[in-house]
Formats: structure tokens, C-alpha cells, sequence
């Protein structure tokens, strides 16, 4: 059991790094390789307002949120908007300028708190619970607790609200849903800020589990897009659901096969998947991927 909730806890960190990820991709069509990036600054940035300046965790939150929402509308107007402008959103040099705005998150991280690991201690109790004969952390409960909640809201949000249901039309037919009015630029700016700061807010809680270290950004960014891919691109339901998958086979396959293994086994698995149903589980046939 202990190895299943290890398995649920780590899925919810992909769960939300998927989540980054739709919200751009629902509002805009476009996948912003940047988001993993953010959420190990976010990490970072938690350890120099908790640590480095011994603030409160709730102010390592806010101030995150604001600097990480920051960084989000900064890749969208200097790396997105002028792309788009002249290539439109589907082309691949959108997906170059949002990995080139990855590399330039990294070096400003580098240069401003180094590359040397850091550790951030969880706000909350540190005492390992048993659950159903398995043993968990409390900031593995908080992260699924979180998560959980982040993807039933962005559901309702992207069904229930004019932002989000423009949101579609916009992904759907650019040119249409200006003719009807829909302010598509501002949809994509408000998309790229809302997901970096949803990684900024999350860096107290993200910190303590995964680290505070540059190296993880790898694996952030691959799984966080396996997860959506499962998932299916565009739903946010489907981003627990590949979260959660992929979390469980890495923690099962780990344990059972060794840790080279959940690679090759998640690789596999999504490119079934793919084959089967291009756009993931729940996906939107609609949806394209940069």
C-alpha cells in the first residue's frame, strides 16, 4: 500500500505540471514547453522566501504566485505574441521560442541561486502516517488534496465561464471566434499568466517533495507531458487521470524492475495509447499540438 500512495503523491505533482500545461493548451492551442521550468523556479523561490528570508509559507505562496504569473505573461508577450503574429499559433516556431524561453528561465535561475541542491521543510507536521497498512507524509496528502481540487476547478472554469468556453472556440477556430468578438490575445495572456502563477502558488508544497534542484526540470517537463498526453489534450479531468497514471507505474515499475525501468514502460504505454487515440483518453479531437 505504501507503495501506492508514494505512486498518487508523485502522480499529483505531474497531475499539476499537466495542468500548466492545458491551461495554455486549451485557451490557445499552444503547449508551452516553458511550464516545467517555472514550477522548479517556483521551487526555488520558495526556498529564498522560506529559508534564505525565513518568511511564512503562505508569504513564499503569494509572492511566488505573483513572480511566477510574471514570468508566464513575460514568455507570452515576448516569446508567444510576436510568433504568432506572424507565423499564427500552429507553427512549429512557437514550440522553438517556447523552448528557447525554457533555456533562458534556467540560466537566469542558475546565475541568481546557483546549481547547488537545496531543501525546504514541509510548513506542516513531518510525521509519517499509516493509511490502509501503507505509510504516507502529510505533504503527500496535501499534494493529491491539492490537485484533486485544481483540476475540479479549472473543469468547471473551462465549462461554466465565458473565459473558459471562448477559450475553446478560440482553440477551435482563431479566426471565428474574432469575428464573434473573443479577444484571442487576451485569452493567451491571461493563459500563460494564470499557469505560472499556479506553479508560483504551489512552490511551498512542491519544494519539500521533489527538491529544490535544477535537475529535476527534466523529468518535471517529460512526465508532466506524458501525463496530459494520457490524459487527453484539453481536459483537465484527463490531467488526474494520466497524473495518476504515470505517477503509479513509475512508483510499481521502480520498486518491482529498478528505477531505469518506468521510462521505458511509460514510453511504451503512451505510445499504445497514441496509437490507439491521438488525442489521449479524454482529449478534444479539435485540439492540436504544436
Amino acid at each position: 500500500m505504501t507503495t501506492i500512495w508514494t505512486g498518487l503523491a508523485i502522480g499529483a505533482v505531474y497531475t499539476l505540471v499537466a495542468l500548466g500545461y492545458n491551461i495554455t493548451m486549451a485557451q490557445s492551442g499552444i503547449f508551452n514547453f516553458t511550464q516545467g521550468q517555472i514550477m522548479v523556479f517556483s521551487c526555488f523561490f520558495a526556498w529564498f522566501t522560506m529559508v534564505d528570508l525565513d518568511l511564512p509559507w503562505w508569504t513564499a505562496a503569494i509572492a511566488g504566485a505573483v513572480a511566477c504569473g510574471l514570468i508566464g505573461l513575460l514568455v507570452e508577450l515576448l516569446a508567444i505574441r510576436p510568433v504568432v503574429a506572424r507565423h499564427g499559433p500552429h507553427g512549429h516556431a512557437v514550440l522553438v521560442t517556447t523552448v528557447g524561453a525554457f533555456v533562458v528561465v534556467l540560466g537566469a535561475l542558475a546565475a541568481t541561486w546557483g546549481r547547488t541542491p537545496k531543501t525546504v521543510p514541509f510548513f506542516g507536521s513531518t510525521e509519517t502516517i499509516t493509511l490502509l497498512g501503507g505509510k504516507l507524509s502529510p505533504v503527500d496528502i496535501w499534494l493529491v488534496a491539492i490537485a484533486v481540487a485544481a483540476v475540479a476547478a479549472m473543469h468547471l472554469v473551462s465549462g461554466r465561464t465565458s473565459w473558459g468556453l471562448s477559450g475553446r472556440a478560440a482553440t477551435d477556430n482563431p479566426d471565428a471566434a474574432k469575428a464573434k468578438g473573443v479577444n484571442v490575445a487576451a485569452l493567451r495572456t491571461t493563459a500563460f499568466t494564470l499557469a505560472g502563477g499556479l506553479a508560483g502558488l504551489l512552490g511551498p508544497v512542491l519544494a519539500p517533495k521533489i527538491g529544490v534542484d535544477v535537475s529535476v526540470t527534466v523529468s518535471l517537463t517529460i512526465y508532466g507531458f506524458v501525463a496530459l498526453a494520457l490524459g487527453g489534450f484539453g481536459s483537465y479531468v484527463g490531467c488526474l487521470i494520466g497524473g495518476t497514471a504515470v505517477g503509479l507505474v513509475e512508483a510499481f515499475a521502480g520498486r518491482h524492475f529498478g528505477a531505469e525501468y518506468p521510462p521505458l514502460i511509460l514510453f511504451g504505454l503512451l505510445v499504445a495509447i497514441l496509437l490507439v487515440k491521438p488525442t489521449g483518453l479524454l482529449g478534444h479531437r479539435g485540439l492540436r499540438v504544436v
